[in-house]
């Protein structure tokens, strides 16, 4: 599984600190462990989508917190990681079966037009965002098939 791969370590330390928490105590309202926790805040880790939704609430704060800036080059899968989606949460989200979105995130499949504004809506970005997110998609499939190719 996919983890977030904007975490921000130092963030959930400085987060986890103002609310008073230790990590065994956000561990424990997450359904992981101290020293996976330690983990991610050091910077050797980071949650799966699904713990870092779980993690966002227990620490009652919104996702964006806990992630470096968004850059120029995200990637769909990236925007769903940083939302904490799994792709099966995503493919539940628009009746399609989760390789439908796989196949998308890879560039290797259509998105189809209406996906647009439900993905801009559970990624949380405007829907110009997540059309550059396509692009970059798209384009990373491109290189590495006419790389393949070339080979």
């Amino acid at each position: 599984m996919k983890s977030v791969e904007d975490f921000d370590p130092v963030k959930l330390k400085e987060v986890r600190l103002a609310a008073g928490l230790s990590a065994a105590d956000v561990a424990k309202a997450i359904g992981s462990s101290a020293g996976t926790v330690g983990r991610w805040e050091t910077g050797r880790g980071a949650p799966s989508p699904r713990l870092f939704a779980a993690l966002a609430e227990a620490l009652s704060v919104p996702k964006a917190r806990l992630l470096v800036p968004l850059s120029d080059d995200a990637d769909l899968a990236t925007l769903r990681t940083r939302a904490g989606l799994r792709q099966e949460d995503v493919a539940e989200s628009l009746d399609v079966q989760p390789s439908d979105v796989s196949e998308v995130e890879q560039g290797t499949g259509p998105m189809r037009d209406e996906w647009g504004v439900v993905l801009s809506t559970l990624y949380d970005v405007p829907l110009q965002r997540l059309m550059k997110a396509r692009a970059v998609t798209e384009a990373r499939w491109r290189e590495k098939f006419e790389s393949r190719r070339g080979q």
